[in-house]
C-alpha cells in the first residue's frame, strides 16, 4: 500500500472498494428512476418527442468532449501531484486547465450555433410540426456547452482527491433530476424547449456545487486564481491523445442513433434507444470501478506496478462475475420484460435489439479495465489509435446495414464492434505495457468457456416456465464454478464474513 501522509489518502484495496460502492450508488439510484419514469415520458411526450429528448440527453451529457481531453488529463496530473506530495502545484494546473476548457468550449459552442438549423431541417427526419421546437431546443443545448465542459474538469479535481462520496451525492442529484424534471414538466407542458431549459438549469446548479466543494477541499484555489501559459504545453502533451478519444468515442458510441434518425425516422430512435438506455446502465458497474481506478493507476503505477497488476486482474474478474448472469437473464427474457414494461408493440420492435445490446455491454464492460489502465498510466495514444482505426469502418458498416436491416442491423453492428474493441484493448495492454496482464490458462478455464456458450441454448426453449428452469439451473452452476475456481481464499473469506454479518 502506498500512502500520502500529508493528505492521508491511502491507495488501498479497501479505499477502492469503498469508493466503488459510492460510484455504484451514484449511478444506480438514477437508474431506478429511469426505469420507473421512462414509460411515463414515452406516454406523455409520444415516441417522436421522446426520441428527440433521448438525443438531448446524449448531447447534454457528452458535450464534455469539447474539453479536448483536458479534464481527464487534469485528473491524472493532480493524482500524480498528490502521490508525489507536490500539492502546492495543484492550483496552477487546475485554473490553467479550467480556463483552457472554458475558452475552447465557448468557441466550439459559437461555431456549432451556425450548423443547428442544418442539422434539424436537413439531416434529421423530424415531422414538420416538431421542427421549430427541436431547433430552439438544440440552440439551448449548444449554449450549455461551456457549463457541461468545465463541470468535467472541476469534478476531476475531486476524483483525484478520492472524494467519491461528495461526487456521487451530486451525481445522484443530477441523474435523478434528468428523469424527474421532464416528468414534472409534463404537468404544464410537453414542449421539449422548456424541458431542456430546466435540464440545463440543473446542470448550472451542479456546476456550482462541484466548484464549492473544490474550494473547501483545497483552500489555495481561492488565492491562486490565474492562467499560467507555461503549463499549456504539459497539459496538452497529455491531453492530445485524450482529445482524440473524447471526439471519437461519442461518434462511435452514439452515431448509430443519429444515423437512424437520418435514414429512418425520429420515431425509430425511440425503439432503439429505449432498450439501450436501460441496458447501458449496466455500465455503471465498470464505470464505478474504473472511475476509482483511473487516479489510482496514475498515482501508483510507477512506484507499485505489482499492486496495479493485482487490482486490474481482480477488476476484470469482478465485472465478469457480476455482469454475466445479469446479461444472461436480460437476453433470456428480453421480450417478456419489455412487454411487461412498455407493452407488446414496443417489445416486438425492440426485443432483439435489447439482446444484441446486452451482449455487447458485457464485452464493453470488461474492456473498460484495459482502456482505463492504458489511459491512467499515460498511454492514451494507444486507445485513441484503436478508435481512429475503428471509426471509419464502423460508420461505413452502420450506414450500409441500417439501410438494409434497419434498427436490428444497427444493434448487431454495435455488438460486433464491442467484441473487436475489447480484443484490441486487451492485446495492446498485454503487449505494450510494463505490467504483465497475462492470465495463465488452466484446465478449469475450459469449463467457463463452455459455460459462456451454454446460454445460446435459451433460444431453442419455448415457454416461460421452461426458460425459468433452465435459467435457475444455469445460474446455480455458474455460482458453483465461480466459488470453486474464480474466487481467491481471501475473497471467499470476505463474502462469508459479510453473509454472517447480514444474518446477525
Amino acid at each position: 500500500m502506498k500512502e500520502n501522509k500529508d493528505l492521508n489518502i491511502p491507495y488501498s484495496g479497501k479505499l477502492i472498494a469503498k469508493n466503488t460502492i459510492y460510484n455504484l450508488l451514484g449511478y444506480g439510484i438514477p437508474l431506478i428512476f429511469a426505469i420507473v419514469l421512462i414509460p411515463f415520458l414515452i406516454k406523455g411526450l409520444g415516441e417522436e418527442r421522446f426520441g428527440i429528448l433521448s438525443l438531448a440527453w446524449v448531447v447534454i451529457g457528452y458535450f464534455s468532449f469539447f474539453d479536448f481531453g483536458i479534464g481527464k488529463a487534469l485528473t491524472k496530473i493532480i493524482a500524480e501531484k498528490l502521490g508525489q506530495n507536490k500539492t502546492e502545484e495543484i492550483p496552477r494546473y487546475f485554473w490553467t486547465a479550467f480556463f483552457l476548457m472554458l475558452a475552447i468550449s465557448f468557441i466550439g459552442a459559437v461555431v456549432l450555433l451556425f450548423f443547428i438549423s442544418t442539422i434539424v431541417y436537413k439531416i434529421f427526419t423530424i415531422s414538420e410540426s416538431l421542427q421549430e421546437e427541436t431547433l430552439y431546443t438544440f440552440y439551448i443545448l449548444t449554449l450549455s456547452i461551456p457549463i457541461v465542459t468545465t463541470t468535467a474538469g472541476i469534478r476531476g479535481l475531486l476524483e483525484a482527491y478520492q472524494k467519491f462520496g461528495i461526487i456521487n451525492t451530486i451525481r445522484t442529484f443530477l441523474g435523478v433530476s434528468s428523469f424527474l424534471i421532464p416528468v414534472l414538466c409534463l404537468y404544464f407542458t410537453t414542449s421539449l424547449f422548456w424541458i431542456v431549459v430546466f435540464l440545463v438549469g440543473i446542470r448550472i446548479i451542479v456546476w456550482v456545487l462541484y466548484l464549492v466543494q473544490c474550494f473547501k477541499l483545497n483552500r489555495e484555489l481561492r488565492s491562486h486564481l490565474g492562467f499560467n501559459s507555461e503549463l499549456i504545453k504539459p497539459i496538452f502533451r497529455l491531453s492530445g491523445w485524450m482529445t482524440v478519444s473524447n471526439i471519437t468515442v461519442p461518434l462511435i458510441v452514439y452515431m448509430d442513433r443519429f444515423l437512424i434518425g437520418a435514414l429512418i425516422s425520429a420515431a425509430a430512435i425511440a425503439y432503439y434507444t429505449t432498450p439501450y438506455e436501460v441496458v447501458s446502465k449496466l455500465l455503471v458497474i465498470p464505470g464505478a470501478i474504473t472511475g476509482v481506478l483511473f487516479p489510482t493507476f496514475s498515482a501508483n503505477y510507477s512506484s507499485n506496478p505489482e499492486f496495479i497488476k493485482k487490482i486490474v486482474l481482480r477488476a476484470i474478474k469482478y465485472i465478469f462475475v457480476i455482469l454475466f448472469p445479469i446479461v444472461f437473464i436480460i437476453i433470456s427474457f428480453s421480450n417478456e420484460g419489455l412487454t411487461l414494461w412498455l407493452g407488446k408493440n414496443f417489445a416486438d420492435e425492440s426485443s432483439l435489439i435489447l439482446q444484441f445490446l446486452a451482449a455487447g455491454v458485457l464485452f464493453n464492460s470488461i474492456a473498460y479495465i484495459p482502456f482505463t489502465f492504458l489511459e491512467g498510466i499515460g498511454r492514451p495514444d494507444i486507445t485513441a489509435k484503436i478508435q481512429l482505426a475503428e471509426l471509419p469502418v464502423y460508420l461505413f458498416l452502420m450506414w450500409i446495414v441500417i439501410q438494409k436491416a434497419g434498427i436490428n442491423g444497427a444493434a448487431l453492428i454495435w455488438f460486433l464492434r464491442m467484441i473487436v474493441d475489447a480484443l484490441l484493448l486487451f492485446f495492446f495492454a498485454k503487449k505494450k505495457l510494463m505490467v504483465n496482464l497475462e492470465i495463465k490458462f488452466k484446465p478449469e478455464h475450459l469449463l467457463f468457456i463452455i459455460l459462456i456458450a451454454v446460454p445460446f441454448l435459451i433460444f431453442l426453449i419455448e415457454g416461460t416456465m421452461l426458460k425459468m428452469i433452465f435459467l435457475l439451473s444455469f445460474l446455480s452452476l455458474f455460482l458453483f464454478l465461480t466459488w470453486r475456481y474464480l474466487l481467491a481464499d481471501d475473497e471467499k473469506q470476505f463474502v462469508v464474513a459479510r453473509l454472517k454479518k447480514l444474518q446477525s
